[in-house]
């Protein structure tokens, strides 16, 4: 009998009975980014296809305005959640009883602050009528002081699922989005329904806080009657508990919480797109004040599309949130290689997916604008072929600004886990200084196309600051092995750039095929290693799919095993994965 290699590791576990949200490290960050992807991915799919079926409709540009709103007025509540989210956590591992206090006094504090923003959106909107005719920004402010409302109450109920790790629910509620506003702009545009009230498109998906609701009922640590009956100073949070668990609570701990809330809010602003929405609103401004009402309604409909595009950096932000909070954890519990663990594989998961998108997007610029949204480039009949120039380059841009942002957020949650929220915060403060100073300025000179210019120099700013804080802060040593990704995205790029694209079904071909290629030479290559099977493993099984996910880490296995690149092998040993020396 083959005598078994000497054993390197020892720490990928196939058992039936294990649950990813239970067992804390780095293997439940990149499960529970993976599984809220793979949910958003199908949301996202579902927005895609609505962007395409309305390509040329009216509404597109009501979507488009209050989807950016809806990113700014929702800002204070991302960040207010992140911040909650790794405090109680932390809390929580000290004391059950002062983390009940404090998450329903901060979950009672968020929604009041979603109520005031949203009724103050709706003074603005009648304010606005008085200073500026341009009915479409008041109409769409209008409907987003509406929405803040619903929006700020799904945060409230997500926070105690996320505290308990529970992503396989929130992912799957995500979906949900996507196909209701799938469903109902089908509707809205084959029965021809009054485009102002797809503004109003967040209560389209209202079915989801039921259930938000719901599970929170069943899942969450906090009850919502603890919510209510929550008081809102310092001084009554410490009357309405024992002497012991008072002397836990700081002396202004309210006013300290609204203080790194603000901390983290910056930190965590693309995860509602503030950047993209700031630009968008500007550009609005710009349109209105300098452009005639019928190009306004067609650069803010192709505004709406390459924004969406864009939108792909969301599988490193969705990351993020799961790196903050593991980390949070960890460094309660004083687990820092846990820490430099989590963020390491993180990044090497979410860039094997970021960067492929990245490299696919770039390389099928044209044919995704020329074959999906080419009605946007008509002019009485005639293809428009210089606004279309301008469109692709302006993708590109967007694109790459927008990817840059993603790992910033990534890093900077990193950096809100470990209790650094302000150091985070000051750089992207200063990235908005930036685009605000900058975006007046670039659009005059070179129109729409200047908000990409101005995103690509802001986020060249803001990702080597957070890189470097992190190195400053934790100490963290990068092991990240991206560089050997470098000539699978030649081979994705090259195959997507040449292959022969005629129609909306090659280039469906062409994407599919090039992704499989890509996964396929990962594990080749040394970018994909045997933890990454983990992840794979707990994704499917919780999927249900638990036979897939055998395939493909059967198919990953060979091909790393094969690869003479890689200096190791992988064995499968009483339902455990050995790494092995060859």
């Amino acid at each position: 009998m083959e005598k078994i290699p000497e054993r390197k590791e020892l720490k990928i576990d196939f058992s039936r009975d294990r649950k990813f949200f239970e067992q804390e490290g780095s293997s439940r960050v990149i499960t529970s980014g993976s599984l809220y992807m793979f949910f958003a991915l199908i949301n996202a799919g579902c927005i895609w296809v609505f962007i395409i079926l309305g390509t040329g409709w009216e509404g597109l540009k009501y979507f488009g305005l209050t989807t950016a709103i809806n990113g700014i007025v929702g800002l204070m509540g991302i960040g207010i959640s992140r911040y909650f989210i790794a405090e109680i956590k932390t809390a929580f591992i000290v004391n059950e009883e002062l983390g009940r206090l404090k998450a329903a006094t901060y979950s009672k504090i968020l929604f009041l602050v979603g109520l005031i923003l949203g009724l103050g959106m709706i003074m603005i909107s009648y304010i606005f009528g008085f200073v500026q005719t341009n009915q479409l920004l008041r109409e769409c402010i209008f409907a987003s002081g509406v929405s803040s409302i619903l929006i700020y109450s799904n945060y409230v109920f997500q926070i105690g699922l996320e505290i308990k790790n529970r992503y396989d629910i929130i992912a799957f509620l995500s979906i949900f989005a996507g196909i209701f506003l799938l469903f109902w702009g089908y509707i809205f545009i084959s029965f021809n329904i009054s485009p102002f009230w797809f503004a109003f498109h967040p209560f389209f998906n209202i079915t989801t806080l039921f259930l938000f609701a719901f599970f929170f009922s069943k899942q969450a640590p906090y009850s919502i009657k603890e919510i209510i009956q929550a008081g809102l100073r310092t001084r009554t949070m410490k009357k309405r508990t024992s002497p012991e668990i008072s002397q836990l609570i700081e002396e202004h701990q309210i006013l300290l919480y609204m203080k790194n809330s603000a901390y983290s809010m910056l930190t965590n602003i693309q995860n509602s797109k503030f950047f993209e929405d700031i630009l968008f609103f500007f550009t609005a401004i710009y349109l209105a004040i300098f452009s005639d009402p019928e190009y306004q309604g067609l650069a803010l409909s192709l505004l709406t599309v390459l924004m969406t595009y864009g939108a792909v950096k969301t599988v490193i932000l969705y990351y993020s949130a799961p790196l903050s909070i593991e980390i949070a954890e960890a460094f309660a519990k004083e687990s820092y290689g846990t820490v430099e663990a989590s963020i390491n594989d993180s990044t090497r998961i979410s860039s094997i997916l970021a960067l492929g998108f990245l490299t696919a997007m770039v390389a099928l610029s044209g044919e995704l604008l020329f074959y999906l949204h080419r009605d946007l480039f008509m002019e009485g009949g005639t293809f428009n072929s210089e606004i279309f120039s301008m469109a692709q380059t302006l993708f590109i841009l967007i694109v790459l600004g927008q990817f840059i942002y993603g790992y910033s957020t990534l890093f900077g949650n990193a950096l809100i886990g470990s209790g650094n929220a302000n150091s985070a915060a000051r750089g992207f403060l200063i990235t908005i200084i930036i685009i605000t100073g900058l975006s007046p300025i670039f659009l005059f000179l070179f129109g729409i196309l200047g908000i990409g210019i101005v995103m690509l120099i802001s986020a060249f700013f803001l990702l080597p600051y957070t890189i470097f804080q992190l190195k400053r802060k934790l100490k963290v040593n990068y092991k990240i092995r991206i560089y050997r990704l470098v000539p699978n995205l030649f081979i994705l790029f090259f195959i997507l750039w040449f292959f022969p694209f005629n129609s909306r079904i090659s280039l469906l071909f062409g994407i599919i095929l090039g992704a499989s290629i890509y996964l396929l030479l990962n594990p080749f290559f040394g970018v994909s290693i045997p933890e990454d099977l983990q992840m794979i493993n707990d994704l499917f099984k919780t999927l249900k799919l638990k036979i897939f996910g055998d395939l493909i880490v059967y198919a990953m296995r060979s091909t790393y095993n094969f690869s003479p690149l890689n200096k190791d092998k992988i064995i499968l040993e009483e339902d455990k994965l050995i790494l092995v020396k060859k």
